[in-house]
């Protein structure tokens, strides 16, 4: 019982230091300023996009110093701890229902093409396949894998996006199946393990939301679990499976890479420093696997003829002064609707695991700290994902570990000490906040209409070579046809074409390259690469530019290409100043 009241002093304490940060917030938005080097939503209205890093900061640091003062008022002495009991055959048979749920409720063979996010990795993946040099003639966005490597492994002649969609469809199932051992690492029963599985996919919305790439997140995953079970037995290959799928992971995709890398160097130093570690290895056997893990992405960036500077370049220099400037969007303005209780939740729910955190170590728990340590640690770095461009998807792509961390830390400990009251206090409004009638009625038609989904009723053929395995709606598919006719009117020897429209999937459908290395206009917002951009255009213009297509695909954010980069409509307007219609596309001519 004193356990609980302990808890409970530190659950107080970081209300109250949270309560402090929403007061301070408002204060300090003066001192920050709206990011520059490139046109994005954030820079054309002036929004100091730092301000809201700064918000999640101190929400987290001021939720953890007033957890961490009721901890160290705390008495040291505890009731009885939970203890394990992993149940290995019930976690394998979880996993491989996860995996088959995933499976039906994910797969659309026959969706219709999203022409801007489909048509990066569809065009990409082409592009490697037919012998391009990832990032020295093609620039990649979020990773070598997610963009290109993963589809030109599947691509057939003609390449079909059926494959890829059936291979992204697996990725995804096994990568969320990975929460399953994830919650067997991290709770104490094996109906907290399930119900934390249940969880976690709620608040990411996985019954929810069907495409959508959640296998980007395997890196992160992967990582966890290996540097838990690391932890656990001292195993010198679950630390080398910790530091390979970081640091491949900044080629598999390069967001949730970083995430991974830089959480499992932060826990595994703390885990060191406080000694937390069951069995710690020598370190320099720990250097030593460090540094095969560093070589890894080399040796793939090597084998697949990657362009390893312009790699360095892209990943490291350009992105990282880029992304916010092209591609952020503000924090929820209204503090009390039901997304800014969602995005400003978890972190302080985060500083509250901390102060758990330093609670455990204080009584001598080293099981319990050292799980919260990292689970705290790699969700305030996923947690960059929401914070970065906030938007419904991407708060809830950056909580895979919510749900799990909810169970493990706050509701098994309730149950165990018997507070059932208590736990039903903090369980209903948890119902609500992860959504869990909405995923489930959701799940529940996806798997209906998996049957229906296998056809493709009402579609047709792409009238292309590439058309294999795709289909369109019939009035896509004219406008398709009539904008191919126009092009190979004017040029019959596979010129190079320019889409401003967003729709780069057109690069794919028509076997067209760009005259770029670029094709992700938005980027072009970036001095650096508009330079390299014009040079290109200059020294191989395109046959012609393709100007407009769906009117709700070309303004992303509200802002056009032309709002954007007015320095390339301008060369565009220069060099190509007759306009032709072909179906709903508009066509800039020579």
């Amino acid at each position: 019982m004193r356990a609980m009241r302990n808890s409970g002093r530190v659950a107080l304490g970081t209300l109250a230091g949270a309560a402090i940060a929403a007061l301070i917030a408002p204060l300090i938005r003066p001192l920050f300023s709206a990011p520059h080097g490139g046109v994005g939503f954030v820079t054309v209205a002036a929004y100091p996009k730092s301000w809201d890093y700064a918000v999640v900061a101190l929400l987290i640091a001021s939720a953890f110093a007033g957890g961490a003062i009721a901890a160290m008022f705390a008495p040291r002495s505890t009731s009885e701890q939970l203890v394990r009991r992993p149940s290995v055959q019930v976690s394998w048979i979880t996993a491989i229902v996860v995996f088959m749920l995933m499976i039906f409720m994910h797969d659309m063979p026959y969706a219709l093409i999203e022409p801007f996010h489909e048509g990066e990795h569809l065009t990409a993946g082409w592009l490697m396949k037919s012998g391009a040099r990832p990032y020295g003639d093609f620039y990649i966005f979020h990773g070598l894998a997610t963009d290109a490597a993963l589809d030109a492994l599947v691509l057939g002649d003609p390449p079909s996006p059926l494959h890829v969609r059936r291979q992204q469809t697996i990725l995804d199932a096994l990568t969320l199946a990975l929460l399953v051992p994830i919650a067997f690492e991290l709770t104490a029963t094996t109906i907290g393990a399930i119900a934390g599985v249940i969880t976690s996919l709620c608040a990411m919305a996985a019954l929810w939301l069907p495409l959508f790439p959640f296998y980007r997140l395997a890196p992160v995953m992967l990582a966890l679990i290996a540097l838990l079970r690391y932890r656990r037995n001292g195993s010198a290959l679950a630390l080398f499976i910790a530091f390979a799928s970081s640091t491949l992971g900044v080629l598999w995709s390069l967001d949730t890479g970083m995430y991974a890398l830089t959480s499992v160097a932060i826990c595994f130093v703390v885990l060191r420093i406080a000694r937390l570690e069951e069995k710690p290895l020598p370190l320099m056997r720990v250097v030593l696997l460090a540094i095969v893990a560093f070589m890894l992405p080399i040796i793939i960036l090597v084998a697949v003829r990657a362009d390893i500077r312009q790699f360095f370049i892209d990943s490291f220099v350009v992105m990282p002064r880029a992304i916010d400037a092209v591609w952020s969007l503000p924090a929820p303005a209204k503090l009390f609707s039901g997304e800014a209780v969602r995005y400003y939740l978890p972190p302080i729910f985060y500083g509250y695991l901390f102060a758990l955190a330093l609670l455990a170590w204080r009584r001598g728990d080293r099981w319990a700290a050292s799980r919260l340590i990292v689970v705290a640690v790699f969700s305030v770095l996923l947690f960059r994902t929401a914070s970065g461009r906030v938007s419904w998807a991407h708060t809830r792509f950056s909580m895979p570990l919510l749900g799990i961390a909810v169970v493990a830390f706050v509701i098994e400990p309730l149950l165990h000490n018997r507070q059932r009251l208590a736990a039903l206090v903090v369980i209903v409004p948890l119902l609500f906040y992860f959504e869990i009638a909405q995923n489930f009625s959701a799940g529940a038609k996806l798997l209906a209409g998996w049957r229906g989904r296998q056809r493709h009723e009402g579609l047709v053929r792409y009238p292309f070579a590439t058309g294999k395995g795709i289909y369109a709606l019939p009035q896509n598919a004219k406008d398709l046809e009539a904008l191919n006719g126009l092009i190979v009117a004017l040029d019959r020897n596979h010129g190079t074409i320019l889409d401003l429209s967003n729709e780069r999937a057109i690069y794919y459908l028509l076997q067209r390259r760009a005259p770029i290395r670029c094709m992700e206009i938005s980027m072009l917002s970036v001095p650096r690469m508009l330079d390299e951009a014009m040079a290109q255009l200059n020294a191989h213009p395109p046959v012609c530019v393709i100007l407009e297509g769906y009117a709700e695909v070309a303004k992303y954010d509200g802002l056009s290409n032309r709002d954007r980069v007015p320095a390339l409509a301008a060369w565009i307007d220069a060099h190509y100043p007759n306009r032709r219609h072909a179906g709903r596309f508009l066509v800039a001519l020579p």
